[in-house]
């Protein structure tokens, strides 16, 4: 197995807020954001984290794509503009839920996950325009995963029994 990233640890430039989750930041809080991210660089085939690992931030792919792999599958390729890891940021304690490994050489930028509440209430503006950068990202993957799971019930909904259906349909909603 390739080993996990032991990738430069680079300030990113100004550059940064061409991505999300960094378009809505303002001009005097971009010291503070480069203060709290960190750019990293690996080449193809290095992992950058497995699945079950802490979740300690979220990332955007700046260059190259990134590979997402579920039990040895690749189910997805990101590329540049990408953001994984976001759910690191609103669950303490979450853990990867998917291994990425880079596909070709890629270049990423970290926000740290440690301590958002306290940024928040430190720099609130700037974690604010992050969190709202990233809110149509959550939102479009939340529906997403919603449509997918209605096909599932919908497709298993002749063979399950009708009461475990509508469980299911209820705690979705939920």
């Amino acid at each position: 197995m390739p080993e996990k990233a032991g990738v430069s640890g680079t300030q990113p430039g100004g550059g940064i807020r061409a991505v999300c989750p960094f378009r809505l930041v303002s001009d005097e809080d971009l010291p503070q954001l480069l203060d709290e991210t960190v750019q990293r660089e690996a080449e193809a085939g290095t992992v950058l984290f497995e699945d079950g690992d802490p979740g300690d931030g979220v990332s955007t792919v700046v260059e190259g794509s990134v590979e997402i792999l579920k039990g040895g599958r690749v189910l997805g390729t990101l590329g540049p503009g990408a953001t994984l890891g976001e759910v690191s940021l609103f669950v303490d304690g979450s853990v990867r839920t998917a291994t990425a490994r880079a596909a070709t050489r890629v270049r990423l930028v970290t926000w740290r996950a440690e301590d958002v509440a306290g940024r928040l209430a430190r720099h609130e503006r700037l974690a604010t325009a992050i969190v709202a950068d990233l809110a149509p990202v959550l939102a479009a993957r939340l529906d997403r995963r919603t449509q997918d799971v209605v096909a599932l019930l919908d497709a298993a909904g002749t063979r399950l029994p009708v009461s475990e259906l509508e469980r299911l349909r209820s705690r979705m909603v939920q």
